[in-house]
């Protein structure tokens, strides 16, 4: 069912912040219904993208009916969306040096955790607020998830969507590269994590066989008309100029999770301890997610030992991007429904 948003009477602001080092400046896309509210009366929320989409591609995306930033700006929020370093609007190393011996794979977990730091703070300076919600998406949740496990005060809940736990072998899914690729990655681990190029190229035909894999033709048509597909793609080209100028136009995607993936979590090894989140989280996927299946979710469901409330959905109809396709307002309402639920 599509739900349409006034996007219209929202407050549209971008902001660019400096992260470590201080020569690294983040893109923080924020919305809201108006600036004149009382300083911390407002819920914030701030969302955090993937391995392959900025934040603005992908909850900021000119939808019909509205992106998800809309949606949770008009329940009353000040809603924020991150782009990590490397992605979108924010601090890019020159995208011609991609050979590994120039700079190595760019953005890893680590370095993005300090980016949301940078954007948490700025946030709470600028709302008033005490702490934010976090919504993170597929490698998304384990940079909310590594930040929440040390800064749980400054945590209101968290969701964690399409969340990423360790692969199991063969290696998976969850890496957006061939098969031929994940056999070397295996079997290299953190020789070939560290001899990855800063960025890879994703063209709209990659984009478009990854995100319907596992979906016959009519159901992809269903989920995403070519049409509106054509659109994401168009406004995901803006936010990387360089890469719309190539034939075929192409996103440049940090490999740094790539890296990560390699040497961590296809090794069993997470890069941080769920137990040591100790706030409200909600796990949450389409039911056709093959990047970060319910397997995944459920194990990580179970490590959630420190959270006071925990809650793990499967949404029917959705692939891994099910924030971007026909059934989304059905994900949005689930996650605003955890957001604002009443806790003992």
């Amino acid at each position: 069912m599509t739900q349409t948003v006034p996007s219209s009477d929202l407050i549209c602001e971008d902001f660019y912040l400096p992260s470590e080092p201080s020569s690294i400046l983040i893109h923080l896309r924020h919305k809201c219904l108006s600036q004149k509210v009382t300083p911390g009366t407002r819920p914030v929320t701030i969302f955090v993208h993937g391995a392959t989409l900025s934040g603005v591609s992908a909850f900021d995306a000119p939808l019909r009916g509205g992106s998800w930033l809309d949606f949770v700006a008009t329940q009353g929020h000040d809603a924020y969306a991150i782009d990590i370093r490397g992605y979108g609007l924010s601090s890019r190393p020159p995208v011609d040096a991609e050979a590994w011996w120039v700079d190595g794979p760019y953005a890893r977990t680590s370095e993005a955790i300090l980016d949301l730091t940078s954007a948490i703070d700025f946030v709470l300076g600028k709302t008033g607020a005490d702490c934010v919600n976090l919504v993170g998406w597929s490698w998304g949740t384990t940079i909310c998830g590594g930040y929440t496990s040390k800064n749980n005060s400054k945590v209101r809940r968290l969701v964690m969507y399409a969340p990423l736990w360790t692969i199991q072998s063969p290696l998976g899914a969850a890496l957006p590269v061939s098969m031929a690729t994940r056999m070397w990655m295996s079997a290299l681990g953190p020789f070939f994590a560290s001899a990855l190029s800063p960025y890879r190229k994703v063209t709209f035909d990659d984009a478009r066989r990854r995100w319907f894999r596992g979906v016959d033709p009519g159901t992809a048509q269903v989920l995403c008309p070519d049409d509106e597909l054509e659109a994401w793609w168009d406004h995901a080209l803006s936010t990387d100029p360089t890469g719309a100028s190539r034939t075929p136009p192409v996103l440049h995607a940090p490999n740094g999770v790539l890296a990560d993936l390699t040497e961590y979590w296809a090794a069993g090894i997470p890069t941080y301890e769920p137990r040591g989140i100790r706030v409200p989280v909600l796990t949450i996927l389409g039911e056709w997610d093959i990047d970060t299946p319910l397997g995944m979710a459920s194990e990580l469901f179970e490590r959630l030992t420190g959270a006071p409330y925990k809650r793990l959905e499967v949404l029917g109809e959705g692939t891994h991007s099910m924030c971007l396709e026909a059934n989304r307002f059905e994900l949005y309402r689930r996650v605003d429904d955890f957001l604002s639920m009443p806790l003992l």
